[in-house]
């Protein structure tokens, strides 16, 4: 099963990778989870200025990095590690918003 990690990692949004305002964490019944949106948005944030993507492939590799590179207490990268590792039940492109709907949770 696919993890956050994994549409962070693979999904494009006009073949650039996807900013912390372009993905957002739903429910199965597409109602929006504000606590893991807002963790995600931080971990894509902190992502897209301290990593190499393209150098990364796997979540425990951006653990390492996010630890070696940003100053951030291991308490926020666990937190982040765990959105990360969310199993997700689908995903749902809004091209009029440029946003990607990850579903964890069955509806």
């Amino acid at each position: 099963m696919l993890n956050i990690f994994d549409i962070v990692k693979l999904t494009k949004i006009d073949h650039k990778e996807i900013d912390s305002n372009q993905i957002v964490v739903t429910d199965g019944n597409g109602k929006p989870n504000a606590i893991l949106t807002e963790l995600l948005n931080d971990v894509v944030s902190n992502m897209r200025i301290f990593v190499d993507m393209n150098e990364v492939y796997s979540v425990d590799d951006l653990m390492r990095e996010l630890s070696e590179h940003t100053p951030l207490p291991s308490d926020v990268l666990e937190e982040y590690e765990k959105v990360l590792r969310e199993p997700i039940y689908n995903i749902n492109f809004v091209p009029k918003r440029g946003q990607v709907e990850v579903i964890v949770g069955e509806g």
